[in-house]
């Protein structure tokens, strides 16, 4: 088994206070982080909708900034650039929009860039009202690169009168590719935010310290989506400052990430990753890549319940998993994943039942389950097959380690959740001999397990 050592120090000493008691307090007391530690689903409502419940309050929407990135300030930009879906060869960029615009993304090996690539689509450039975006192709591997986005505000007075401003442009980022001929790779996870900005901006402060070379955001980056203005916001900018502008990005789905009217446009914040494979072109957030010693895989488990029982019909998740578990088998007989000396596999519901009971189907009118006995049956079995290392999930809104056992040979372990006294962070580090998974409070900074991982090859 892959399992080596675990030292657990659950009454360590405190690093750093991210969250001090007065934001604990803003967020709800006590009650309300048992409420949400016990898995309880939180509503948030659409305008003009009265909650019965105070608890549906939790998981506000947030306020737009206004430091950087205000109308008022006549940027037409409204976040940073986020960069994401950095792989061997690519990567894409999208960034927030305050009004219509177009624009681009320069970029090259020097800071003299030389390069532009932009989401053109049958003759048109791009035109958007909340998100642009562009994809970058042809890059090599373990390489430096540096980009900057340019953005022009664009209005339309008839059919043949048109208005477009000289562009606006980023400051000039740098960004390293993946790729295996690396003996070190790192990562960082944050997941079950829920809007919570505070949570963010907390988990961003401990990654500026530890410098991951990628952050995974492990779902329910917010409640629900009723709100066009909740990505930009919770998500495109949550802490004013360019917090994946440098750092890598990736998106893994939850659950919470498929309710709501605008969860069907988060794609133009988050972008999906392209498919070589024409057979799973429909897999937008499955990504498998080199990260040095380590192959990170990203699975999406979807919502909890049966297609049948959810959402009144808009749910195709059944052939969405099936898909999945097809491309998983394939992309973990890669040579490049098989090969790795570490296979760490996202996803956002746990799949082993961390009830320990044999199965909690959902609950209604809660619809709530601790793991995705869905997803178990198909992707377990292939887990078992190619050995891999890890199982990072969230979900369950607490710190959770389960170790390999014969019948399951690979441990899981499961992220805290949106208020302070349950929010926990995830990072870990590798080389050839050795790979160390940490896991943090994110309140005081003690450490509530560290575990060592031998090499699969």
């Amino acid at each position: 088994m892959a399992f080596i050592e675990r030292k657990n120090s659950p009454g360590v000493r405190s690093r750093r206070s991210f969250l001090g008691t007065s934001f604990a307090a803003s967020l709800g007391g006590a009650l309300l982080r048992r409420n949400v530690s016990e898995g309880m689903e939180i509503e948030e409502l659409p305008p003009g909708v009265v909650p019965s419940n105070p608890r549906e309050l939790l998981y506000p929407t947030p306020e737009p900034n206004s430091k950087i990135f205000s109308k008022e300030s006549g940027s037409f930009a409204a976040s940073y650039p986020l960069l994401q879906n950095v792989s061997e060869t690519s990567a894409s960029i999208s960034w927030a929009l305050n009004t219509p615009s177009t624009g681009w993304v320069e970029w090259g090996r020097t800071p003299a860039l030389g390069k532009i690539a932009r989401h053109s689509e049958f003759g048109l450039n791009p035109y958007e009202e909340n998100f642009l975006s562009a994809q970058i192709f042809g890059l090599e591997a373990n390489t430096e690169y540096f980009y900057r986005t340019a953005t022009c505000s664009f209005s339309y007075q008839t059919a043949y009168q048109k208005t477009i401003s000289e562009p606006q442009y980023s400051e000039i980022f740098s960004f390293k590719t993946m790729g295996a001929n690396r003996d070190h790779g790192s990562f960082a996870v944050m997941n079950d935010t829920h809007n919570q900005k505070e949570i963010v901006r907390a988990h961003c402060k401990r990654h500026n310290e530890l410098n991951p070379d990628v952050v995974v955001w492990n779902g329910d980056l917010c409640h629900r989506y009723f709100f066009p203005l909740i990505a930009k916001t919770a998500i495109a900018n949550p802490c004013d400052e360019p917090f994946a502008a440098r750092r890598p990005l990736l998106f893994v789905p939850g659950n919470h990430d498929k309710r709501g009217p605008y969860a069907h446009v988060l794609k133009e914040c988050l972008t999906p990753w392209r498919q070589p494979d024409p057979n799973f072109r429909t897999l937008g957030y499955n990504a498998a890549f080199r990260n040095g010693p380590i192959a990170m895989i990203t699975l999406d488990t979807g919502e909890t319940g049966p297609d049948s029982e959810e959402e009144s019909g808009i749910y195709d998740f059944e052939p969405y998993r099936a898909l999945q578990t097809a491309w998983l088998e394939k992309t973990l007989s890669r040579p490049d994943i098989a090969s790795a000396p570490y296979i760490v596999v996202f996803c956002h519901v746990p799949i082993f039942n961390t009830n320990g009971k044999k199965d909690t189907p959902p609950t209604p009118p809660l619809k709530w389950s601790a793991y995705s006995n869905l997803c178990a049956p198909f992707w377990g079995p292939v887990f078992e097959k190619h050995r891999i290392t890890l199982l990072v999930a969230a979900h369950i809104h607490r710190f959770t380690y389960f170790e390999a056992t014969p019948e399951r040979p690979w441990p899981q372990i499961t992220g805290g959740g949106p208020l302070p006294a349950n929010a926990a962070g995830i990072h870990a580090e590798a080389d050839n001999e050795r790979l160390t998974v940490t896991a943090e409070r994110l309140e005081d900074g003690s450490v509530l397990g560290s575990w060592n991982y031998k090499p699969r090859v």
